[in-house]
């Protein structure tokens, strides 16, 4: 079989789009260091780079989640780093999205990648 027969392997593409995601996040953080006249035109190149990736998924029906910023429960879809940093029962957010998980329609493709850290309880 040449790899023109080859089947369509959904795990390659959630690989291939988490790599991605990885790469524009790190671009994002340089960007952010750039000399002004260079960044907004690399910025813009970004964002359409990130547009085109979400137009590509959506045609393959996948999609990539970020989970930062949320309350974090176990049935996320997520595998968490730092797990023994916490008690069982404390109340946590995901901090820190490493790799986005990989959705197709209700079905997890791949799981992501996270930090938690503990809810942070505002002052009265």
């Amino acid at each position: 079989m040449n790899k023109k027969d080859a089947p369509f392997r959904p795990e390659l593409v959630a690989q291939l789009c988490v790599e991605y995601w990885k790469l524009a996040a790190a671009t994002e953080k340089a960007l952010s260091v750039v000399l002004a006249s260079d960044g907004k035109r690399l910025v813009a190149q970004l964002k359409f780079s990130k547009r085109q990736l979400d137009v590509l998924l959506q045609d393959l029906g996948l999609r990539l989640v970020d989970f930062s910023g949320e309350r974090f429960h176990p049935g996320l879809a997520v595998s968490v780093d730092n797990p023994g940093d916490f008690e069982e029962d404390e109340a946590l957010v995901v901090g820190k999205t490493i790799e986005p998980t990989v959705m197709s329609d209700m079905t997890v493709i791949r799981l992501g990648r996270v930090i938690v850290a503990p809810v942070k309880q505002e002052e009265e």
